[in-house]
């Protein structure tokens, strides 16, 4: 094996006493490590806004809904379905809390007009756990009124989006109008309408903007008395630790034979989960990053091609050293691996060089489009002066975000350097095979 390493060390070199590798082998190095640092660079940042997006949606509101698909969808022995739940043995350590909730439809004034929104009735308890985030169906509090918080459980206080907040000018304070469907359908009478006054006391915030943007919260109590449901509820739902649990709660709930006797005696039940909800966005982002990491790994799979032309034009320059070292004895075996080891090794460097260097250009990358970004608009100012426009390469009104969300993933990218590295190997194989099958009489009368 000494010989073998000797010998394709000294073919790895370029020309010169310290050359490193040859002009081809260093193209192939370059367009490899290349590919590997987009790849880590594409899939760290599209990592990032699956995770901060699920983040988003987890925090916001109930991870598994059970409903009434009958009537009004009224709950009306809610606390008993609670208790059933709560007796699953399968769920006690895989749920954070069982409550029940009013969720509906709703419109919010806007000067002479109503816009759509969603209300949220939960069962709040004192103040200072709303204050503290420690309500688990609650999103964040971004800003409160200390004072009148306190009292959210009693009084005619809602808290609001962040984003409806910013839309329609509703701070702190401020009375807001809601507009529900309350009580039952009838084809005589049609929807009644219940319409009251509130007074807002909080802002939440999730960072998932259509969330931000529709919700407003308010007491279980009050969403009662404002839906006409007393003792009442039309959504039982669960939070739970982890969304790997979220299918297995789901089967456990419907599998229950005291949930199926539940049914029975009171109406027809439907369990959704988050993921059921958000099949189709979740989905989407799925095949985004899927049909962008297929784009990135063809700059690899081109790197692999220009490494067979790189062995490829090594053996033909190597032909007579190949027929002198076969006819002194070295097997076709192992001139088939040196030449398979001059790939790997290239591959290798530099799959290590572009995952370190995608690592960096990840977790430097807003620093990076910031610089960019002040840069295009220094120059466009000179040029275009008070007409020109500030320009963002990452506008947060767009994306909702404070700071550009990176997900590095270790064993993400320690899979794509064995990829590259095997990719490296396969291509050197080809060439090396034909050099191992060389005829060293042939090679050296023709040379």
């Amino acid at each position: 094996m000494t010989i073998i390493f000797l010998i394709t060390s000294r073919y790895l070199r370029g020309p010169g006493v310290f050359g490193l590798l040859s002009l081809k082998s260093r193209l192939s190095f370059f367009v490899m490590a290349v590919g590997v640092s987009l790849l880590v660079v594409v899939l760290s940042i599209f990592n990032g806004f699956q995770r901060q997006i699920k983040e988003s949606l987890w925090s916001g509101g109930s991870h598994i809904t059970i409903e009434n698909v009958y009537s009004n969808g009224e709950i009306r022995n809610y606390e008993k379905l609670i208790s059933i739940l709560q007796n699953i043995p399968q769920l006690k350590e895989r749920v954070i809390s069982i409550q029940g909730n009013i969720t509906s439809n709703g419109l919010l004034q806007n000067s002479n007009t109503f816009v759509p929104i969603m209300i949220r009735a939960a069962d709040f308890h004192p103040g200072t756990q709303v204050v503290h985030n420690e309500i688990p169906n609650f999103p964040k509090l971004s800003h409160y009124n200390r004072d009148e918080i306190k009292d959210l459980g009693t009084k005619d206080y809602v808290i609001i989006g962040k984003e409806i907040s910013s839309l329609y000018n509703y701070g702190l304070g401020k009375f807001v109008t809601i507009a529900v469907p309350s009580g039952t359908f009838s084809v005589g009478k049609g929807v009644e309408v219940s319409v009251q006054n509130f007074r807002v006391v909080g802002t939440f915030q999730t960072g998932y903007y259509n969330y931000d943007s529709r919700f407003v919260y308010l007491s279980l109590a009050m969403g009662q008395k404002l839906f006409k449901l007393p003792k009442s509820v039309n959504q039982i739902v669960l939070r739970v630790h982890s969304l790997d649990d979220l299918d297995f709660c789901k089967e456990k709930i419907k599998e229950s034979s005291e949930f199926q006797e539940f049914m029975k005696s009171e109406a027809s039940f439907t369990v959704r989960t988050l993921a059921d909800e958000q099949k189709n966005f979740f989905t989407a982002l799925q095949m985004e990053k899927t049909i962008i990491s297929v784009i990135v790994f063809l700059f690899i799979i081109l790197a692999a091609l220009g490494m067979v032309a790189s062995v490829y034009s090594l053996v033909r320059s190597k032909q007579k050293s190949i027929g002198t070292l076969k006819a002194l004895g070295l097997p076709s075996s192992n001139i088939l691996l040196i030449f398979t080891l001059n790939s790997m090794i290239i591959g290798i460097f530099a799959s290590l060089v572009g995952g370190m260097i995608g690592i960096f250009l990840a977790n430097q990358l807003e620093s990076i489009l910031n610089i960019i970004s002040d840069m295009i608009n220094l120059f466009g100012a000179g040029i275009y002066g008070s007409n020109w426009v500030t320009r963002q390469l990452v506008p947060k009104d767009v994306y909702y975000f404070e700071h550009l969300p990176v997900d590095i993933d270790i064993s993400f990218i320690f899979m794509v350097t064995t990829a590259a590295t095997i990719l490296s190997g396969i291509a050197g194989y080809f060439p090396a095979r034909w050099a191992a099958r060389l005829n060293p009489i042939d090679t050296i009368r023709n040379e």
